[in-house]
């Protein structure tokens, strides 16, 4: 951690503008304070699931587009594609952060540890998270409906989302709340659908 928490700011001052220099440290700040002693930001549910939805939801998606169109010698400007991706990736990135406890409920209520799983149950967490990404597909497929046309390509954007969605619901159906493998292959197909996602980016 020493290392790469020196070496990294010091290569991104140097090669990259001020801005994206700022967003790093925003990053390697939220990164440290996350686990860290003595704040650690992990053992509160929320200020975790903050943490994660904006450094996995926005910083990286936003960070990585300013990056490479500074290192290609192109001025930046926003794309309806790039505000789609960070929008829908924030989102998910929010759920991720509410679910990342589902497989160590056991563990976590044996050390007194508070998350959100443990104060509501698997079922009523794995049930919102299901919701609110089966609501961020929706959202996605009417961007592709309601978008101007040549903004997307239609097939993917909207077909390649609905087949996500279907994903998501078996997956979900698969569940078994009494079951900690079931839980655990529930809460790693929801990162299946969130590494499909930028594959799906590519096409749309």
């Amino acid at each position: 951690i020493g290392f790469a928490g020196t070496v990294g700011p010091l290569l991104v001052k140097r090669f990259f503008p001020p801005l994206l220099f700022k967003l790093y440290m925003l990053g390697w700040f939220l990164g440290a304070v996350y686990s860290v002693p003595p704040i650690r930001t992990k053992q509160n549910p929320f200020l975790a699931g903050m943490t994660i939805a904006t450094v996995r939801g926005f910083l990286l998606n936003f960070g990585i587009y300013y990056a490479v169109k500074d290192a290609v010698g192109a001025s930046f400007s926003w794309s309806p594609k790039v505000s789609f991706i960070a929008r829908f990736m924030t989102a998910f990135a929010t759920v991720i952060a509410v679910t990342k406890d589902l497989p160590d409920t056991d563990g976590d209520r044996e050390f007194n540890i508070s998350t959100f799983a443990t104060r509501v149950g698997v079922p009523k967490i794995a049930t919102g998270a299901t919701v609110c990404l089966m609501l961020n597909y929706v959202h996605a497929i009417l961007t592709g409906v309601l978008a101007k046309s040549g903004v997307f390509r239609r097939i993917p954007m909207i077909g390649g989302h609905l087949a996500l969605a279907v994903m998501l619901a078996v997956h979900f159906r698969a569940l078994d709340a009494e079951s900690m493998s079931s839980i655990k292959l529930y809460y790693k197909h929801i990162w299946d659908l969130f590494y499909l996602e930028y594959g799906l980016y590519t096409l749309i």
